[in-house]
């Protein structure tokens, strides 16, 4: 299994499709915190402050999942489409290894696209920073947090090109469907959440009915009255 890993990840590092998607990854960050640092601290836009910095880590997440999402498309579809699957298979006739080890390869490369587009967001935006007199601290939980999100997002956006990829061949339209995805993915939690969606498949409870009223007591007893209990006939 280590072997086919290793396999698959110099592929990744000879071919030119993975070379392009990550300097394009870079340069899309770059890009984006260039555009936000020329729009930070405007009426409406955030403020410069500390609490910027764990913003600035995830600032190009949106554009990072896609090029996760057609590495993995393109990483499987690419065997079918060069006739490389064909030798691929007959080297190790186990189709299900050869796909976890793509799985496997493909997720560490998002995690690598994950770090490359952090480190670009931070080497851009800690200078930037400091300049406008902002001490921040990169050693910090939010932080943390928040690229360890940015890993997970992209290596499970590639897996996800990679599963596309191998129920459908077509590179065009797996790269369709995984955006399509992507979009109600992210209209999903909207639509869950909407006020009365989950009361009104509910069926509505009757009001509680009235308690009886007491009957007088005729007795005339008052120790027989004063009990909680129910009347009875003299």
């Amino acid at each position: 299994m280590t072997r086919l890993v290793n396999a698959e990840l110099l592929k990744l590092r000879t071919t030119r499709t993975a070379v392009g998607v990550f300097a394009l990854t870079v340069a899309v960050t770059a890009l984006i915190m260039t555009a936000v640092m020329l729009i930070a601290g405007r009426p409406g836009q955030p403020a410069i402050d500390s609490g910027i910095l764990p913003d600035l880590v995830v600032v190009a997440k949106g554009p990072l999942v896609i090029f996760a999402l057609i590495l993995g498309v393109l990483g499987m579809s690419g065997e079918f489409r060069h006739g490389t699957a064909t030798p691929t298979f007959l080297v190790t006739p186990h189709r299900g290894r050869v796909v976890a080890a793509k799985v496997v390869a493909h997720a560490l490369a998002g995690v690598t696209l994950a770090a490359a587009s952090a480190v670009v967001a931070l080497g851009i935006g800690l200078p930037w920073l400091r300049s406008k007199g902002v001490e921040v601290a990169i050693f910090d939980a939010d932080v943390g947090s928040r690229l360890l999100g940015l890993a997970a997002t992209s290596a499970l956006h590639a897996v996800l090109g990679i599963g596309l990829a191998a129920l459908i061949r077509n590179q065009v339209v797996a790269v369709a469907a995984g955006l399509l995805w992507m979009r109600i993915e992210d209209l999903l939690p909207a639509v869950l959440h909407r006020p009365g969606l989950a009361g009104g498949c509910r069926r509505a409870r009757p009001p509680p009915s009235p308690a009886p009223a007491p009957r007088p007591c005729r007795c005339g007893r008052a120790a027989c009255c004063s009990r909680p209990t129910a009347w009875r006939s003299p």
